[in-house]
C-alpha cells in the first residue's frame, strides 16, 4: 500500500505494541466508533475503553470524525487510521518485540517433543566433529554423520533442524520465501486425525 501512515510519537509506538490496547483500539478501525459502542462490542466496561482512547487520542493514534446522538447526549465516534508504520529505532524494548509472543511456547513443545523421543530409548545424540567445532544430534544407535541425510530414511523420524546462514541474492531469498510459504500453505490446509507435527520456518536478513 501507499497510503501507510509512519508513527512518530513514542506514546504511539508503546500504545501499538501492547496487546490490551491494540485490542481496543480495533474496535475503531474501518468508520469509526464510540467509546460505548466499543465497549460492547468488546465486552469491557466503557471507562476501561474510554481511558485507552483519551491516550489513544494523546498519542495521535485516534481522530475524531463525527458524533453520535445517544439518549440527549451526543458521543464522539472516534476512528483509527489504518494501515500505519511504526519505524523500527522508535519501538520500546528493542527486536524482541518483533518476535511471535508465543515463540518461546513453541520452543518448550521442541523441547518437550526431543525429550519424549530420547526417552523411548532407541534415539540419542550422535556427536561428531564438523570442521572447527564439534556437533550434537539426534540419532538413531550407530547411524554414521552426516545425518540430515540419514533422517531421510523410511525408518528415521520426520525431522529437520536447519539453522544455516545462506548466501543468496535478494531474488534467490524472496523465490525462497515463496516456496517455503506455498509449502506450508499446502500443508496447513490439510484436516484428520493425523499425528501432529510442529513447524516454524525462519526467514531473515543477516546483519553479518
Amino acid at each position: 500500500m501507499s497510503d501507510w501512515q509512519s508513527v512518530q510519537n513514542p506514546l504511539a509506538a508503546r500504545l501499538l505494541i501492547d496487546p490490551a490496547t491494540r485490542r481496543v483500539l480495533a474496535a475503531f478501525r474501518g468508520e469509526g466508533n464510540t467509546v460505548t459502542g466499543a465497549a460492547h462490542s468488546l465486552g469491557l466496561e466503557p471507562d476501561a475503553v474510554l481511558y485507552r482512547v483519551r491516550r489513544g487520542v494523546r498519542a495521535g493514534l485516534l481522530e475524531v470524525t463525527g458524533e453520535q446522538p445517544r439518549r440527549g447526549r451526543r458521543q464522539k465516534i472516534y476512528r483509527l487510521p489504518l494501515p500505519l508504520f511504526v519505524p523500527g529505532d522508535l519501538i520500546p524494548g528493542g527486536p524482541d518485540l518483533l518476535l511471535h509472543a508465543d515463540e518461546d511456547a513453541f520452543t518448550a513443545k521442541v523441547r518437550a517433543s526431543r525429550a519424549a523421543m530420547l526417552a523411548r530409548g532407541r534415539w540419542g545424540l550422535l556427536v561428531y566433529p564438523d570442521e572447527t567445532r564439534v556437533v550434537t544430534e539426534i540419532s538413531a544407535p550407530q547411524q554414521s554423520a552426516g545425518t540430515h541425510e540419514q533422517l531421510q530414511t523410511r525408518q528415521a523420524p520426520a525431522i529437520i533442524d536447519l539453522h544455516t546462514p545462506l548466501k543468496l541474492t535478494f531474488e534467490e531469498a524472496k523465490t525462497l520465501q515463496a516456496q517455503l510459504w506455498a509449502i506450508y500453505q499446502a500443508q496447513a490446509e490439510r484436516t484428520g486425525q493425523d499425528s501432529n507435527y510442529l513447524l516454524r520456518l525462519t526467514l531473515y536478513p543477516a546483519p553479518y
